[in-house]
């Protein structure tokens, strides 16, 4: 067992280098360093499941609806990483060119056997947007933020409030 002695700091010629225990107690983390770690985390932690296994006249009818009317489509494909795991799904648009062997998608050559499913990628239009679907805790804050500044409104109202005087004379 090896025995520690205690970090002091002297004074050295009247300079006070460190006016507490230790210079820098905690390392501060760069913003680079801890996107990485998110980053090598999030792909680590990822699972992504199995769809069902479709058939080439499923993804043929699923391809030509993509290119009759111009939509995007998301191919999960048979192909998994060295864990074992699926891998991201492919996306894109099918401008129709396929071949026996294959089809093409996004300038790249996906073999029919390698499919796994294929379908129409739903995309959110700008429009649509519903403002009480999200209820978490962020929304319920600047819900509570708002209800405070209308007290706070109110307050200052009834502050510079004065009744008018009532005329009995009448």
């Amino acid at each position: 067992m090896v025995k520690r002695t205690k970090k002091t700091f002297i004074d050295y010629n009247l300079y006070r280098d460190r006016p507490f225990g230790l210079k820098w107690g905690t390392a501060y983390a760069m913003e680079e360093l801890v996107k990485g770690i998110k980053e090598n985390e999030s792909w680590a932690t990822k699972d992504i499941a199995g769809l069902d296994l479709m058939t080439r006249e499923e993804i043929d009818a699923i391809l030509s609806e993509s290119f009759l009317y111009n939509k995007a489509v998301s191919i999960q494909l048979n192909a998994r990483d060295e864990f074992g795991r699926f891998l991201d799904p492919i996306e894109g648009q099918f401008v129709g060119e396929a071949y026996e062997d294959y089809f093409v998608l996004n300038d790249q050559q996906i073999f029919w056997p390698d499919v796994r499913h294929i379908e129409i990628k739903k995309e959110k239009k700008w429009f649509n947007i519903d403002y009480f679907s999200n209820s978490d805790s962020s929304n319920n804050s600047k819900i509570q933020k708002e209800s405070k500044i209308e007290n706070e409104i109110e307050m200052v109202k009834n502050e510079y409030y004065q009744p008018f005087l009532e005329d009995d004379s009448r």
